[in-house]
């Protein structure tokens, strides 16, 4: 859905609301600062398969991380970041 410079992206229960911003700083020039935020799915896999045939900005694909957490960072046309990640399953020692 387009609003008036806003675009709403919604899948399943998340819904996230892009906005324009005339006349204010590009996020890409913001570096570290231009987090959006952190979406946890439960197949990061199969969804970065799914828009990388959509051609997503897909700046980090889906690694292992020693946090626990299987991620990979997307970025907006506009320069905002978002990090998708998933749980990595348990291990038992």
């Amino acid at each position: 859905m387009v609003v008036d410079g806003w675009r709403f992206v919604t899948r399943d229960l998340c819904r996230v609301m892009l906005g324009e911003c005339p006349g204010s700083l590009s996020p890409s020039k913001l570096g570290d600062h231009s987090y959006f935020g952190y979406i946890e799915v439960s197949d990061l896999d199969g969804y970065f398969s799914e828009i990388a045939k959509r051609k997503a900005l897909v700046l980090s694909p889906p690694t292992d991380k020693p946090w626990g957490m299987r991620e990979m960072l997307v970025t907006t046309p506009d320069g905002h970041r978002i990090m998708f990640g998933q749980a990595l399953a348990k291990t038992s020692n």
